[in-house]
């Protein structure tokens, strides 16, 4: 980004020239990653999905780390999570947490290029909602790893980074509620009393928000840990109140949190768009044309109008699609009937990637759209120049600038389509526990086994699995 609007003034033809050399020196290794990324990314959900995580991780090894370390750092550490190498998993999260601090606090200094060429060639930042989903799976990690502490440090984490998009004021994502409910159950779990009771305020109040509970309506569960949290701590108003809100379970049973992480979050591909410029037109500034270009978008015109030119213009493509299972049942058998029970719930879909995505896809599209049509008018002003000295020299810039116009589709592509949790209360012994997700149609599409889980006299529990 640049001084002032963010971007550059129409450059002069000589100008122009040289901004089109210069992209074509900087972009076309650029070019070349985005493209292959987009196969690439295909490849590596697809070995994921079939459990070939070392292909996985090959084809994540082919990202290009100079513009895309971020994402490369995204892409292994989930891998290692689904692996079951959660050491690795939280190094190459960490190195992410490092890299992103970084994009973060320092200005973007290839911008020139990118305005003329692409945003490939830029330092892939992300979404919020991707940086905060580092901290869930590094806590997944820890709290595998039997590591309660760093469980919690990672808690903290959540909240600070949340905190900073919030100042930012730049982002939908300022909060969430599954993720401040979670963080409440790990401080509760680590028996950090006063922490686990602001996460379950903060979680308890956005549930109670419209806006939240249109995408992921609050788990009744949800109220009945804060309850007991607010009888152990002697609120007894409080914890009234939040009882009032479900059927809680009798005192003294164990917690046993089951996370299912359920099919593949919505991917992006690129399209293109064609817009006139009429022979009546005349501009002095990029920045200001291209809202006018932008608005043209989808309209018609009269039959009279001249259209002088027809800009392409390159954008992302955010491919949703319906979520993949709609039905999630949980059960639990004993080890021991004697000294267990068995049980089985209906879990419920605590967070919504895909409306993550769709909602942070809008929330860029009109900038995306702008800076792509100053992009595209610096490569026309560009031709123009070329053309008039030379037809031919015109005609090879012409073709650099239709093959050099691409999207960004980059994404961390390997994270779930959603989150699904189910809650299981039971006394103390050793279970059985198995996870069914069931489509739209009612059929089984897919089981998550987990032997041997060990129940502890009023403890919580955590299993995670990841179902594609």
């Amino acid at each position: 980004m640049f001084p002032g609007n963010g971007f550059l003034r129409r450059p002069s033809p000589r100008t122009g020239g040289r901004l089109l050399l210069l992209a074509l020196v900087v972009t076309l290794g650029g070019l070349a990653a985005c493209a292959n990324y987009m196969a690439r990314s295909t490849a590596i959900r697809g070995a994921l999905a079939s459990g070939a995580y070392e292909e996985a991780l090959d084809q994540a090894a082919d990202i290009d780390p100079s513009n895309s370390l971020l994402l490369l750092l995204y892409e292994q550490g989930l891998i290692y999570h689904c692996k079951g190498d959660y050491d690795e998993s939280n190094l190459a999260f960490a190195r992410a947490e490092a890299v992103l601090d970084e994009l973060y606090t320092r200005s973007i200094t290839r911008g020139i290029a990118s305005l003329a060429v692409s945003e490939t060639i830029e330092q892939y930042r992300g979404d919020p909602f991707e940086a905060v989903f580092v901290n869930y799976y590094k806590i997944l990690n820890y709290l595998a790893l039997g590591e309660v502490d760093e469980a919690m440090v990672e808690c903290r984490r959540v909240n600070r980074r949340l905190q900073m998009f919030k100042d930012g004021g730049d982002t939908y994502f300022e909060d969430d509620p599954f993720l401040q409910y979670m963080t409440g159950l790990v401080y509760t779990r680590g028996r950090e009393l006063t922490d686990a009771e602001v996460s379950y305020r903060r979680a308890i109040g956005l549930y109670d928000d419209p806006e939240f509970q249109a995408t992921a309506p609050a788990p009744g569960w949800a109220y009945c840990d804060a309850a007991a949290l607010a009888r152990i701590v002697g609120d007894a108003d409080d914890a009234s109140a939040y009882a009032a809100h479900g059927e809680c379970p009798p005192e003294g049973l164990s917690r046993v949190n089951i996370m299912l992480d359920c099919g593949q979050i919505a991917a992006k591909a690129e399209e293109s768009i064609v817009l006139p410029i009429f022979e009546d037109d005349r501009w002095d500034d990029d920045e200001e044309f291209a809202h006018v270009m932008a608005e043209r978008h989808g309209k018609t015109y009269r039959r009279d109008v001249r259209v002088k030119y027809w800009l392409k213009v390159a954008l992302p493509r955010l491919e949703q699609m319906p979520q993949r299972y709609t039905r999630v049942v949980v059960r639990a058998r004993s080890s021991d009937p004697r000294a267990g029970s068995d049980a089985e719930v209906t879990a419920v879909m605590v967070e919504n990637l895909d409306a993550h995505a769709a909602r942070a896809f809008q929330e860029k599209q009109s900038t995306l759209l702008v800076r792509a049509i100053v992009r595209a008018l610096i490569k026309y002003a560009a031709h123009g120049a070329a053309d008039s000295k030379d037809p031919g020299l015109g005609a090879v810039v012409n073709i650099f600038n239709i093959i050099t116009e691409t999207a960004d589709t980059r994404s961390w592509s390997t994270l779930p389509q959603a989150v699904w949790m189910g809650r299981l209360d039971l006394p103390p012994g050793q279970y059985e526990i198995e996870a069914d997700v069931f489509t739209p149609d009612g059929v089984r599409g897919a089981s998550a086994l987990f032997h041997g889980v060990q129940v502890p006299r009023g403890g919580i529990v955590f299993r995670n699995a990841r179902i594609f």
